[in-house]
């Protein structure tokens, strides 16, 4: 049975690379999860207007969801079987989940206060075709190490 999850992005992958790849992991994980990836337009013009109008965008669908987590480098990192661990409970509980990753510019101050759960794939700033890749093998290896799946050693 597959879990289903909101994968919340702005913009679209702009190397075929990243697109190549995104669509590899989108695959490995339709036994485990029904990802919808929600891609949505990112701000133009003055960062401020430009935080602000994404996230009055962004901010009701995380609403919606009874666990919505926003990916910030200034977030607590986490292992893999740490993330792992915590995705089995929030499964366990039957909570829906979305993710977030913020456009070029990050996430309006006010959201990140919002939304309690945020999670940072390192401290380190990553093109956001890297980061969406990132993010999905993420999720596909916490569903293998919750499967007990040879994929992570």
């Amino acid at each position: 049975m597959s879990y289903p999850v909101r994968l919340y992005v702005f913009g679209r992958p702009k190397l075929v690379c990243a697109r190549d790849w995104e669509a590899h992991y989108t695959a490995m994980l339709k036994p485990h999860a029904r990802l919808e990836l929600v891609e949505l337009t990112e701000g133009r013009g003055d960062p401020a207007q430009h935080l602000k109008d994404e996230a009055t965008r962004l901010r009701p669908r995380l609403e919606a969801l009874q666990c919505p987590v926003l990916l910030t480098p200034e977030a607590p990192a986490r292992s893999s079987e740490a993330f792992a661990a915590w995705l089995g409970k929030a499964m366990d509980q039957g909570l829906s989940l979305g993710f977030a990753i913020g456009s070029s510019h990050g996430f309006e101050a006010g959201l990140k206060a919002a939304i309690k759960e945020k999670f940072s794939l390192g401290p380190m700033t990553f093109p956001h075709d890297l980061t969406r890749v990132m993010f999905l093998e993420q999720l596909y290896r916490a569903f293998a190490i919750l499967k007990g799946s040879p994929y992570h050693k």
